[in-house]
């Protein structure tokens, strides 16, 4: 890509990222917490919505293959999608509907709109041309552009709960964030539109059930992929979906939540560029299991973190942002490597939009797991394990167990598939 194409590019991601952070983490917490939408039945929402979205993939996957095999363009789909997706910005963050049914409406024109873009732009990635690491280059870029989008996301209703000294999850603060998320939407719409240079390096000559199915049996490493990321993912949105409520609640520290989250992404911002670097080493998958055994340490310490000693969750957010990073680059880069197989018909569009629906099935079930789950022991004060928070169980038992599980099936990969550490 060109400097101005590749910027273009890289700067979807960081309007997107900070974004949808803030649905999934902020947004939640504002309608339980404001709007007193009771917590229970905002998981039951979110977690039906997500079963919902994961059709509307199915669809998007299909109309995008189909379009592309006709020679139509993948940069007119990511417009039409931008154009939805900050009409579903409106409604959840400046008009803030106390109706169940608006809410439920304006979060699945976000999910929608979300799968109508990332289908294409993640497709362009995977169908770049492997010269000299590009793939790795450029992936890395992007999800730099990803934190950086984050880091603004958080530090906006921080900053503005600053300005107008009110809580962070204060209707206030919702409203002036959601002007300047649509404000950057306005912004990547119009530098997509004039500068972004589009290529056709694969296109598919042949979509149908049978090709998927035979693309699966050739290449075995798509299925165990597949299940990793989701996995990975499970763990990593339990803790997500909770983490200002354990910071608020448990840890009795709302004043910090904030930064604290300014904080775990700053880290990862810091470290990505360091997995780019060993990158160019060390195989993609071996990075992968680097990254969760670190991550699985940062997790094990939230076990031991009281509120009477909150300063040892520093230590926790160092350890998991320094591993979180190489979770935004690997899945991507390993599936383009696996489509190269057989870049004769590589349904990417297909394929894309299937981990799209693992990343998505992975964030609403644990969003609907873990916020109606703390929900329903919270409100009727059962006590599942001794005397152990409520909240750990959803913030550190199962994310612990899934990251485990995480590492033993991406060794399985490795020795399954012979991957060597080095490049």
């Amino acid at each position: 890509m060109s400097p101005k194409s590749l910027f273009s590019y890289s700067f979807q991601s960081f309007y997107l990222a900070g974004s949808f952070l803030l649905l999934f983490v902020l947004l939640p917490s504002f309608y339980n917490l404001s709007l007193e939408f009771v917590l229970s039945s905002l998981g039951a929402i979110i977690l039906i919505s997500r079963i919902i979205d994961i059709g509307t993939d199915v669809l998007i996957g299909y109309i995008t293959e189909r379009r592309l095999i006709q020679g139509k363009s993948k940069k007119n789909q990511i417009l039409f999608g931008i154009i939805i997706f900050i009409i579903s910005l409106h409604g959840l963050y400046i008009l803030q509907p106390t109706s169940k049914f608006l809410f439920f409406l304006y979060y699945n024109l976000a999910l929608v709109s979300y799968s109508i873009i990332i289908i294409p732009y993640d497709s362009i990635i995977i169908d770049l041309k492997n010269k000299l690491n590009a793939r790795f280059r450029i992936t890395t870029i992007k999800e730099i552009f990803t934190v950086v989008g984050v880091l603004v996301a958080l530090i906006m209703p921080t900053a503005i709960s600053e300005l107008f000294s009110v809580d962070l999850l204060n209707s206030i603060v919702i409203y002036y964030t959601g002007i300047l998320l649509i404000s950057f939407s306005i912004i990547g719409y119009l530098l997509f539109f004039l500068f972004y240079e589009e290529e056709k390096n694969y296109s598919s000559t042949l979509f149908s059930i049978n090709e998927i199915i035979n693309k699966i049996k050739l290449n075995k490493r798509i299925i165990p992929l597949a299940f990793i990321t989701f996995f990975n993912l499970l763990a990593n949105n339990f803790t997500a979906n909770l983490f200002i409520i354990f910071v608020t609640d448990f840890l009795n520290i709302p004043e910090y939540a904030g930064y604290l989250l300014i904080l775990y992404f700053l880290i990862t911002l810091i470290f990505t560029p360091l997995w780019f670097y060993f990158g160019k080493s060390y195989s993609n998958i071996y990075l992968l299991q680097v990254g969760t055994m670190i991550t699985l340490v940062g997790f094990a310490m939230v076990g031991v973190t009281e509120a009477s000693s909150w300063k040892l969750y520093l230590i926790v957010v160092l350890i998991t942002g320094i591993g979180v990073g190489v979770d935004l680059i690997i899945p991507q880069i390993e599936l383009a490597d696996i489509l190269d197989d057989n870049s004769d018909n590589r349904l990417s569009q297909t394929f894309t939009a299937l981990f799209s629906i693992i990343r998505k099935a992975a964030i609403g079930i644990a969003a609907g797991i873990a916020l109606t789950g703390y929900g329903l022991l919270q409100n009727h004060e059962i006590s599942v394990f001794f005397n152990i928070a409520p909240i750990k169980i959803f913030y550190f038992f199962i994310p612990f167990c899934l990251k485990f599980l995480v590492l033993f099936m991406v060794i399985r990969y490795r020795n399954r598939f012979h991957v060597s550490p080095r490049r």
